[in-house]
């Protein structure tokens, strides 16, 4: 499919474009927007194939929002829309792959359409082509399918490599990134050293197979994620689509499969703590949920196996005991009901030196 976002401050014109665009099953409209600014806003997480950006509107003229887009997608292909002929040399200067002009003839825009899917059918995916993954959850893994993955040259380019991914899309400083990342180096070598990781890591991935399309180091440290599969970053649009209709069980199941430990759990990066512990949280209240809609459907076995994970993750999160403890209560099972406890009441004492709270204890006396 070929992503498409559609700008026009004109609401007729939008729905006319989407009305011949809904002719091309090739083609995903993914965004329409009349304010070109909240389009910018978005665009990066949309990441569109292609733009039909109009190109007179008064909260940001289309030439502007051009360079902007060009700017955040690279690989995007614009196509003006105008009343006026004489924009198409502007346009075509900015590299914009076509334009059309208004009233827009199905005839004409069939022609651009075609260019498009022409251009693009080599870029976009095939039926069986292998997928990349990058998984930061756990282990910091990236590779081919059914592949090795990628072998680093040293553990600091490794860890260079997870700071531009957890920074993907923005553009770092050097001084941010020789701060955290060389901070134990000699500030005389360090910035030698940046350079060096930046060479291995664009070599490492080029003889690896993977190109531009996929991931892109470019210019001044950004990192910019193509098709790639990451899993931290579908935890995050996953966890934010959680609502409270029938899809939510689906998108809290989906995230139990992708949280296979902490966030880059191999690596004692200080820079990682802070988006570590959120991932962590954000898990911890997402498996509480799905715990409780296996609890609603009778699913004992199921939510049990779910809250002791979540405990073997942080048995400090009294949620989970109390949970757990009244599902052994509800199922008549007081001797697993007591050896947990004792297990929590051991750990509280010796790790912090308190004791369960009275509502854990009031539970205990319910048996």
């Amino acid at each position: 499919m070929i992503k498409a976002v559609l700008i026009d401050d004109e609401r007729p014109a939008l729905r006319g474009l989407e009305h011949l665009l809904n002719n091309y099953p090739m083609i995903e409209i993914s965004g329409m927007f009349t304010n070109p600014l909240e389009a910018m806003e978005k665009i990066d997480k949309i990441e569109p194939r292609v733009v039909f950006l109009d190109i007179n509107m008064p909260q940001l003229q289309g030439i502007d929002a051009a360079s902007e887009i060009l700017d955040r997608c690279p690989d995007c292909d614009i196509i003006f829309i105008t009343a006026y002929d004489y924009y198409a040399i502007e346009a075509f200067e900015l590299h914009a792959m076509d334009y059309v002009l208004k009233p827009v003839s199905a005839e004409r825009f069939d022609k651009t359409v075609q260019r498009i899917i022409k251009k693009q059918k080599h870029t976009i995916p095939q039926e069986g082509e292998k997928k990349l993954t990058i998984r930061a959850f756990g282990r910091l893994r990236i590779g081919w399918e059914e592949q090795e993955p990628v072998k680093w040259r040293t553990e600091k380019t490794k860890e260079l490599f997870a700071f531009l991914l957890h920074n993907s899309g923005r553009v770092i400083p050097k001084d941010e990134i020789l701060e955290a990342v060389y901070s134990d180096v000699d500030p005389e070598k360090s910035v030698h050293q940046l350079h060096n990781g930046i060479y291995y890591i664009r070599k490492t991935l080029h003889e690896y197979g993977i190109d531009k399309k996929h991931i892109a180091i470019e210019g001044n440290y950004l990192m910019r994620l193509g098709e790639a599969e990451t899993d931290f970053l579908l935890f995050e649009e996953y966890f934010n689509g959680i609502k409270t209709d029938e899809e939510s069980r689906t998108i809290l199941e989906k995230l139990e499969g992708l949280y296979t430990g902490d966030y880059f759990e191999d690596g004692d990066w200080i820079w990682a703590e802070a988006k570590r512990e959120q991932l962590r949280m954000q898990y911890l209240d997402a498996m509480l949920l799905l715990s409780g809609e296996y609890l609603k459907e009778g699913s004992f076995n199921k939510a049990e196996v779910l809250l002791q994970k979540i405990y073997g993750t942080d048995p400090y999160f009294e949620d989970v005991t109390s949970i757990l403890l009244r599902l052994y209560l509800n199922t008549n099972r007081r001797n697993d009901a007591v050896k947990h406890y004792r297990r929590y009441e051991k750990l509280l004492s010796e790790e912090l030196g308190i004791s369960p709270s009275p509502e854990i204890r009031k539970i205990m006396k319910e048996f």
